[in-house]
């Protein structure tokens, strides 16, 4: 009887397991492709201009940040679609404009069509965005728009 309880057991956690993977990889799937900076906001200050100059490049599971087509930070990152915002988490492995590299940067996203919604803490830090704030937070928000292939 204990072993079937155990089979039980196990095929419900390999279930979950499953569904979660599938729900990674549908959220994955949706960011892939090139998205433009519309606007960054970090913490209480105005928004940041030189944001809009920024592109977010989702391929595979690699991530990489340019700025006026150059590379400014390169990492990988996971997302967990079934959680509610959706989870996404970026490992830096290389980063030209702060000393982030190793440091995984913990936050949420939202896919609105063509717009894409990612607020998170700094690289490093443990804590997680719950909603798309940054006031009081010191959070970073930055809201961009797919781009779309010339045919």
């Amino acid at each position: 009887m204990k072993s079937l309880i155990c089979v039980a057991l196990l095929s419900t956690v390999l279930v979950a397991a499953d569904k979660a993977k599938d729900e990674g990889d549908q959220g994955r799937r949706k960011l892939q492709g090139t998205w433009q900076v519309l606007e960054e906001r970090h913490g209480d200050a105005d928004p940041d201009e030189e944001g809009k100059l920024c592109q977010f490049i989702f391929e595979g599971d690699k991530l990489t940040i340019t700025k006026e087509q150059k590379v400014i930070i390169e990492g990988t990152f996971t997302v967990d679609a079934g959680k509610t915002p959706p989870q996404i988490d970026m490992k830096v492995i290389r980063d030209d404009v702060n000393p982030n590299a190793g440091q995984t940067a913990l936050g949420i996203y939202k896919i609105d069509g063509d717009k894409l919604k990612w607020c998170s803490a700094g690289p490093g830090r443990d804590d997680r965005p719950t909603e798309f704030v940054t006031k009081g937070a010191d959070y970073l928000l930055v809201t961009m728009e797919r781009v779309k292939k010339v045919k």
